[in-house]
């Protein structure tokens, strides 16, 4: 059945179209032909924008587009129009505006991502003639919005059910500081599940991530005294408040750490021995000797350079001292950096050191090549891990 229109006293009783503006013209109106042509122009500016990027016959194997503007992606783009577009003879030539503004066209379909271009319309020719002219602006004008090629992975139900419930006081601020805010901001916006064990005896916490996807993973960020050698046992005793370590089968309290120091500043020209360092202040263990030059030792052999002997009371700390050569470049160079030889401390009674003992180090120089520039600001660190034994 035909489209019907209003009836016709419906009609005659109008003055103008609340919608568009466009007035009708009066019956018996003169000069008729200037109210049309107010008429006609109030129309044309209505469908002003009906004609953006409109495709149309131009020839026998050619079309043309109306300039216009559009949104492609999230950019504005501007076209200036064509006149004069050839298309293929006895074929079907898709026409598209791509994400750049230019005009484009092909015989096999248009690109395969729709975020990317606004399909213009689609020729059939024959052999000489242009047989059909599909405009397919429409296809743009009326979508809707396709969550893949948005790059939404989640539907629209599945975001519903997510939010479903949420308070109308949950902003998008919140949500953020929520995700990836400061502490004091997502602890106001969440609550945490506490652990409690009811057990006279040590108790074990397992954390497990139940989750099967393959990103899946656990991250537990715990602080702890540096230099902590043994992790095997911790625990908090709960009558001292000290945090306890089981090492080589004794028990401590881990107190953190203490550094005792030497420097010997100037040239290093000849041999040092029996330097003190310094007095332990706590009883631990010695977890490390650094060795460090502020100048290295220049010389024509690559061997020559500086031997640190670190002594307890006497005794030898080290199996391996540590030691800086000519080989290790010009310069400030350290143990502590990857230079020269570490120390390896004697894993015996000496590393277990007690407070009022005495630490000693003997500067080894050895120059048997011929030497540019000496060794100077030569320097010792003892790294010591505090304890108390139980």
């Amino acid at each position: 059945m035909p489209e019907r229109y209003p009836d016709d006293a419906n009609l005659l009783a109008r003055a103008a179209d609340d919608a568009t503006g466009v007035d009708y013209i009066p019956t018996g109106q003169s000069p008729y032909h200037l109210h049309f042509r107010r008429m006609l122009d109030r129309l044309l500016r209505v469908a002003e924008r009906a004609g953006d990027l409109r495709p149309y016959l131009a020839g026998d194997l050619a079309i043309g587009v109306r300039p216009g503007r559009c949104t492609i992606g999230s950019t504005p783009v501007g076209f200036q129009g064509v006149d004069g577009l050839a298309v293929a003879p006895s074929a079907v030539t898709h026409v598209w505006l791509d994400g750049s503004g230019m005009l484009k066209s092909a015989i096999d379909g248009f690109p395969a991502d729709r975020t990317k271009h606004i399909p213009i319309a689609e020729v059939v020719a024959g052999p000489v003639t242009i047989e059909t002219l599909t405009d397919l602006r429409g296809e743009t004008l009326l979508a809707m919005p396709d969550g893949e090629a948005l790059g939404i992975t989640a539907s629209v139900d599945a975001i519903n059910r997510a939010l479903d419930g949420v308070s109308e006081n949950v902003t998008a601020f919140a949500l953020g500081a929520l995700c990836d805010g400061p502490a004091s901001v997502a602890n106001a916006l969440h609550t945490h599940t506490q652990l409690v064990f009811d057990t006279p005896t040590e108790a074990d916490l397992l954390v497990h991530n139940v989750s099967s996807h393959p990103d899946a993973g656990l991250a537990i960020a715990l602080g702890l005294p540096e230099h902590l050698s043994d992790a095997g046992y911790l625990a908090l005793n709960r009558e001292t408040g000290f945090l306890q370590q089981r090492y080589l089968g004794d028990t401590y309290n881990l107190l953190g750490a203490t550094h005792v120091q030497h420097a010997v500043p100037g040239d290093l020209a000849a041999s040092l021995s029996d330097r003190l360092i310094g007095v332990v202040p706590a009883d631990g263990v010695v977890a490390d000797v650094v060795f460090s030059l502020g100048g290295n030792l220049e010389s024509s052999l690559v061997t020559d350079g500086v031997t640190a002997t670190v002594r307890v009371n006497g005794n030898a700390l080290c199996t391996t001292d540590p030691a800086l050569t000519v080989g290790d470049g010009s310069g400030v160079v350290s143990t502590a950096r990857g230079d020269g030889t570490p120390a390896v401390i004697t894993p015996s009674g000496v590393q277990h050191v007690g407070r009022g003992d005495i630490l000693t180090v003997d500067l080894i120089r050895a120059a048997a090549g011929a030497v540019s520039t000496e060794a100077h600001n030569a320097a010792v660190l003892i790294v010591i891990r505090n304890e108390r034994p139980e």
